[in-house]
């Protein structure tokens, strides 16, 4: 039923049947609008975007780093962690929203580039666990009392956790990188 509406509002007049139906006619529609064609037919647009996004990107990581070397204890050893992370609090919640804003403006230009292809969708998947981890890391470390306390040892758990955000920060990079060059799944539009 929803397959139908969306089809129909996207100029799609029949059921589709493949099982990506809804996504092939959002591509579809999206590839019909204004901010689409205007992203593809400027030629400033996607470099400049993708320029945003890449210095966006470096900030997030340079926080996710610098925290996790923090949790590990090979950094800023003197601090809590508790300060490290409200000073790079606001700096990677801005960078996150650029990320959000030029991740969906190079869609926009390219519907098909990213939305078939597994990878986008892996990467989506690895943002999404990134985020929910660091927010777990930082809760667990709040409720451990060594948010405050510089001096407090980091329990194993703690430090394996931040080793494992940076590698999947490190494979988010690689995602968004392998999206230009990896093909469409079988029978898309890509």
């Amino acid at each position: 039923m929803l397959d139908r509406r969306f089809s129909a509002c996207s100029g799609v007049t029949e059921l589709e049947t493949s099982p990506f139906a809804m996504l092939e006619s959002f591509a579809a529609w999206l590839g019909r609008t204004p901010l689409s064609n205007y992203v593809a037919s400027q030629a400033w647009v996607v470099p400049t975007v993708q320029t945003v996004h890449i210095l966006a990107i470096t900030v997030v990581i340079a926080a996710a780093l610098v925290l996790s070397l923090r949790v590990l204890g090979v950094v800023e050893r003197g601090q809590s962690i508790g300060a490290l992370a409200t000073r790079f609090a606001r700096p990677s919640i801005v960078a996150i929203a650029l990320l959000a804003l030029t991740g969906l403006l190079m869609i926009a230009g390219e519907p098909t580039r990213a939305i078939f292809r597994y990878v986008f969708w892996w990467k989506m998947a690895l943002i999404t666990l990134a985020i929910s981890l660091t927010s777990g890391l930082l809760a667990g470390l709040k409720s451990q009392g060594i948010w405050d306390d510089p001096r407090t040892p980091v329990p194993p758990l703690y430090r394996a956790l931040a080793v494992g955000l940076l590698l999947i920060w490190l494979a988010i990079i690689v995602a968004g990188r392998w999206i230009g060059y990896a093909q469409g799944w079988p029978g898309s539009p890509a």
